[in-house]
């Protein structure tokens, strides 16, 4: 069965559980931090949430559809680094057919992304792995690295990983903090602690990590979008990639 999403980015997952009963079930592992909707009615909305909390869960994976033809990889695999609940590796399993590997660093994301999983009848690996070291050589048809990459002490190294677990002709798709200083483009920024939280750490200028990814040798870098949500400090974007590595 596939799963309903709008073009904002809401997910829809399917469910034949009655609806108090799946409401018993979600309530064990809130606060949540992503609005995932069930085909019964029922939605994480309804619970307890984090702050922040992400209305449009597969927004980014949405975007990223326009450069990676997720229909030509149809029974591919793809790797979802920082999968936190899975919510885009499970959308992936059900509307595109991709045999996905989650990895994330917090048993209780691992939890959550098994039990979603498991209601919408796919099967998806996920794992406690790290995403600087997390390493398949030529594995994955697509790797996406959504809004992990300055949480690392070591981001170049997850890149560089990133790339060697890309089959030839594989896409990365890249969403990050960046620091942007029009005087200064080649300026990284030391953001431990930002915001009192201990795993924030570098955010780099999009002009260096371009220029790194070519150096790891991606034929093609693409820059989708760049905000400056106004949480962050001037300079400081969210900017979304789509890099191919040579087929």
């Amino acid at each position: 069965m596939k799963n309903k999403t709008s073009q904002d980015g809401t997910l829809v997952l399917p469910s034949t559980l009655h609806p108090d009963l799946l409401l018993g079930e979600l309530s064990k592992h809130q606060p949540w931090g992503h609005k995932i909707d069930f085909s019964n009615g029922v939605s994480t909305a309804q619970l307890e949430r984090r702050v922040p909390f992400s209305e449009f869960p597969i927004r980014k994976l949405r975007k990223v559809s326009t450069h990676i033809p997720f229909e030509r990889l149809r029974g591919g695999r793809l790797l979802d680094i920082g999968c936190n609940s899975g919510h885009n590796s499970i959308h992936a399993a059900v509307e595109y057919g991709l045999r996905t590997v989650g990895i994330d660093v917090t048993e209780r994301h691992m939890q959550v992304a098994r039990f979603l999983a498991e209601l919408a009848g796919v099967e998806c690996e996920f794992m406690l792995e790290n995403a600087e070291t997390f390493l398949r050589p030529e594995a994955f048809d697509v790797v996406l690295h959504f809004g992990t990459l300055y949480h690392l002490p070591n981001p170049l190294l997850s890149l560089q990983n990133s790339y060697a677990n890309l089959k030839p002709g594989g896409y990365l798709a890249l969403e990050t903090q960046t620091y942007d200083h029009p005087e200064y483009p080649d300026a990284c920024y030391f953001m431990h602690m930002q915001n009192n939280d201990p795993t924030n750490f570098w955010a780099i200028s999009e002009h260096v990590l371009r220029r790194y990814l070519q150096l790891l040798g991606y034929e093609s870098v693409d820059t989708l979008s760049r905000v400056a949500p106004a949480r962050l400090p001037q300079y400081q974007y969210r900017t979304l990639l789509v890099a191919r590595k040579p087929a």
